[in-house]
């Protein structure tokens, strides 16, 4: 229990009381209220006193003490009072603390299931308790009340959004606000589950022989979510299969005919929240043929110095190929200490190019007594690999742009002084002109010198 002291404001009687004791205390147990004047040696006659006027009791002697067994009741506020002269102590506002018992948690939603951006809000109930503060635990962590991720308030913690970190296991605890033996009372664990929202769906499908029928094998998958997931199979728009369960991908077997066209497949994925639908995709088997090319690529070093080879094979046609490699007509192993096969063999890339004739072949992967279709030979040789350096090339193109601006500058000079002698005999011309028309002929302005003179400018210059 806690005990407050009380001091006497200075002036008026000096027989004036002072009360001492507790402001609050557990409700059934006893606490005490200590009275005196200060400064005062004989006895008194002292009486205790509650804000309702009621007397709860009187003592004499030079300092007095009151115990009281605290019941609901008892709270309120006290105060002494000297009968002899009447002057009333100070008060003292007492509190009732019913020790806490039963904490437990309530959640909203309830059961606590939500998806991303949804509210959750705990709230940390006891079955009796008061003068409370709380604790809050995440994943048996103590919550931080500055914390930006939740909101706290009194007995209530609330995430506006969730995400996948609100996720895990909340608990309280509730303590009775008391400086001298506190008590607490904790929850029991609760799980909270934050669901993804799932994304589009995906639909591929491979084939197989079951027998002597093929097979589709046709795959709806979800890169993200949460499942439970209701999978649809749909065919040209009609459902042929559908599915509810606890994973985000989906398999569906159907019968299929190579060079058949069986329509267009569809996957719908399905929660309480979204029903989202996959792009289309036809379920054709195509078998392989066609001519068959091979690309090449060189990859470089940063010295532009080639480092290995990308050949891609390339079929006409076909859904589910499967390839082969030869060099020099032996066949190329998947892996080796010079080259690597990838992607299901059609890609081979050449970490250490060895000069021979390269050939790929393909055929399909789903039979294995189909026809190999094979590409032309390519020759690949590390002497005729190297790159120009960038040197070499910069040292071209700079030879060349100087060969063309000293070949216009001949050309501009060339140009120009032709025109100037053509301007020079010109007015020769108009000289001679000039001195044979007398002196007293009217004036008259012609345009034929100067067209005589043009034409002959240009045709000096055809010439």
């Amino acid at each position: 229990m806690n005990f407050s002291v009380f001091v006497v404001c200075a002036g008026g009687s000096r027989l004036k009381p002072v009360l001492s004791g507790p402001s609050k205390a557990y409700l059934r147990s006893r606490v005490q209220f200590h009275c005196e004047v200060p400064g005062w040696s004989s006895p008194l006659t002292f009486e205790l006193r509650k804000d309702t006027g009621d007397l709860i009791g009187a003592e004499n002697n030079v300092k007095v003490t009151f115990t009281l067994q605290v019941t609901e009741g008892s709270e309120g506020t006290y105060y002494c009072r000297v009968t002899a002269e009447g002057q009333t102590s100070n008060a003292i506002q007492f509190h009732v603390v019913i020790p806490v018992v039963g904490a437990s948690l309530s959640s909203d939603p309830d059961p606590p299931v939500l998806y991303e951006g949804e509210k959750l809000a705990l709230r940390c109930l006891v079955r009796k308790g008061t003068h409370l503060s709380f604790t809050w635990y995440h994943d048996e962590q103590e919550v931080n009340t500055s914390s930006d991720l939740y909101r706290l308030s009194e007995d209530a913690l609330t995430v506006d959004e969730a995400s996948e970190w609100h996720a895990g296991t909340y608990s309280c605890t509730a303590h009775n606000q008391m400086e001298v033996n506190p008590r607490f009372s904790s929850s029991q664990i609760l799980h909270v589950i934050v669901k993804n929202h799932i994304s589009t769906p995906k639909l591929s499908f491979t084939v197989f022989f079951n027998g002597s029928s093929l097979m589709a094998n046709v795959s709806c998958r979800l890169a993200r979510g949460s499942p439970p997931v209701t999978f649809s199979l749909l065919v040209d728009g009609l459902e042929t299969d559908v599915k509810r369960l606890d994973s985000l991908e989906s398999w569906s077997v159907l019968p299929i005919s190579v060079g058949l066209d069986m329509g267009a497949a569809q996957c719908k994925a399905q929660t309480d929240t979204q029903q989202l639908t996959s792009d289309p995709v036809r379920l054709h088997v195509v078998p392989v043929g066609g001519a068959v090319r091979v690309m090449v690529t060189y990859l470089h070093d940063a010295d532009s110095v080639v480092a290995a080879a990308r050949l891609k094979c390339v079929p006409g046609r076909g859904t589910f190929p499967t390839f082969s490699w030869s060099l020099n007509r032996s066949s190329l192993p998947p892996e080796g200490d010079a080259h690597v096969v990838m992607q299901n063999g059609q890609i081979l890339v050449l970490t250490d190019i060895s000069s021979g004739y390269y050939r790929c072949r393909a055929r399909d992967s789903f039979n294995g007594s189909s026809i190999w279709v094979e590409s032309e030979d390519i020759f690949i040789q590390k002497t005729d690999l190297s790159a120009t350096p960038m040197e070499v090339i910069a040292l071209f193109f700079c030879g060349f742009l100087s060969m063309v601006i000293v070949g216009c500058s001949i050309f501009m000079f060339w140009s120009t002084k032709r025109r100037n002698d053509s301007c020079k005999r010109c007015s020769n011309q108009d000289e001679i002109q000039s001195e044979a028309i007398p002196m007293n002929a009217p004036a008259d302005v012609s345009f034929e010198p100067q067209t005589v003179e043009m034409k002959t400018v240009i045709m000096e210059f055809k010439a």
